[in-house]
């Protein structure tokens, strides 16, 4: 086992891995209670095409998100939410576009709960029943969302943005693509993303870090596993313009809706590195638009929104820099989004003023359990390694660096998508 320390904060991270691949990362907290865990595998939704023995395998959308519901039905017939409820923890699971994530969190029984999220995570259960049956839940779920606006400005937004890469589709797929996944497509999914190898275990807490190695390392499922071939994607050629700059739609609102979206691709930046791009988009967003921004200023000075908020993503070889906002006077919210956006300057002291709060944030957020775990997590899935000196990389941020990044930063390729109230449909 290896100890390492979060430098400048005083907080020490183990990490080990199993001899099937499975990398462990232990934070062990002082003077806490709870615990929190994730088990993660580096597979989502847009994970649909693969090579599993060297043959190409294509799986419909929504295989990903549908596999995590499997995941909870055990041959045993035991429910995993009654068992960690009964054990006085709390349990869920997500899937997002790059990865899957199963977690706990809470004070009773730690080890007997951590071997047993091991245990259903490592136990699959497909049978052609039993995935017959989910198709009715996955289905009414989708469906669900369908009126959700800001479900519609998120689906339409991808598709508008980009041409072939599968974030274009749902996380959940379409009813028509959960109609047509079948238990091999399950099978063959987890028989190559959920093996250890393309796993990581993050935990945080009141731990001891001995004693949660030798569990994982004596787990029996666990390490019945062996370690599979290193995983091959198929790789997608995506044309660095949007695909659509314009759509509108009409739902049930009562004020209109707008979301904004720039499409960057990272090999226009690539003179920095993933956590300078990440960290320098940041400071460009927050000193734009944030809080404390003219642009916030003049905008609900003017009364052109009742509140907006800004979003960066992660994709592929693409950044998305997203402006989500409500407006009964979007035409004009959008001129001054893109009068922003034109001979961007940023002094050295609104630079020096971020790094400052983000400083402050990361001081603040290492004395608490989920978000200590959450980063880690997100370090791993964001950039395959976990940065123990960010406090250093935020300090380095510099004014010169800044402005050499602005001046490669192409934001011409936009989208804008509009929701309007459905009275406005036939005007």
């Amino acid at each position: 086992m290896k100890k390492n320390s979060f430098k400048n904060l005083e907080q020490d991270l183990y990490t080990f891995r199993t001899k099937n691949g499975l990398t462990v990362y232990l934070i062990p907290f002082k003077n806490k209670k709870n615990y929190y865990a994730i088990l993660g595998t580096k597979y989502g939704s847009k994970d649909i095409e693969f090579y599993l023995d060297g043959k190409k395998v294509t799986t419909p959308f929504g295989t990903a998100h549908f596999l995590e519901h499997k995941m909870f039905e055990m041959e045993d017939g035991i429910d995993p939410f009654k068992f960690f409820s009964e054990s006085g923890v709390n349990t869920n699971a997500s899937t997002t576009f790059d990865n899957t994530r199963y977690y706990i969190w809470g004070v009773n029984d730690q080890e007997k709960n951590l071997k047993y999220l091991l245990d259903f995570v490592y136990s699959p259960y497909f049978t052609n029943e039993n995935v017959e049956k989910e198709k009715g839940i996955i289905k009414e779920e989708i469906l669900m969302y369908e009126d959700d606006p800001e479900w519609a400005m998120d689906d339409t937004m991808r598709k508008n943005l980009f041409y072939n890469l599968p974030i274009r589709e749902k996380i959940a797929g379409t009813v028509e693509s959960v109609n047509s996944i079948t238990k091999d497509d399950l099978e063959n999914a987890y028989n190559t993303f959920y093996n250890p190898s393309n796993m990581f275990l993050v935990i945080g807490g009141n731990i001891n870090v001995k004693n949660i190695e030798k569990l994982i390392k004596e787990h029996e499922k666990l390490n019945k596993i062996e370690t599979s071939m290193e995983i091959e994607r198929v790789k997608y050629i995506e044309p660095c313009d949007v695909k659509e700059e314009f759509t509108k739609l009409y739902m049930s609102v009562t004020i209109p809706k707008l979301r904004f979206s720039i499409k960057i691709n990272k090999d226009t930046i690539n003179d920095f590195s993933s956590i300078e791009q990440n960290m320098y988009l940041g400071i460009i967003m927050s000193s734009l638009f944030g809080t404390t921004s003219n642009f916030k200023e003049l905008v609900t000075k003017n009364g052109l929104t009742s509140g907006f908020y800004i979003e960066k993503n992660n994709f592929y070889n693409y950044f998305t820099l997203d402006i989500t906002a409500e407006s009964d006077k979007a035409d004009i919210f959008i001129d001054e989004i893109k009068k922003t956006l034109t001979n961007i300057k940023i002094k050295a002291s609104d630079l020096e003023r971020i790094k400052k709060v983000w400083i402050a944030s990361e001081i603040r957020m290492i004395d608490n359990i989920e978000s200590t775990v959450d980063n880690v997590y997100s370090d791993i899935i964001t950039y395959d390694k976990v940065y123990l000196d960010r406090i250093d990389y935020i300090r380095n941020l510099n004014i010169k660096r800044l402005n050499k990044f602005i001046l490669k930063l192409d934001l011409t390729n936009q989208s804008i998508v509009m929701i309007l109230p459905n009275s406005e449909k036939d005007m």
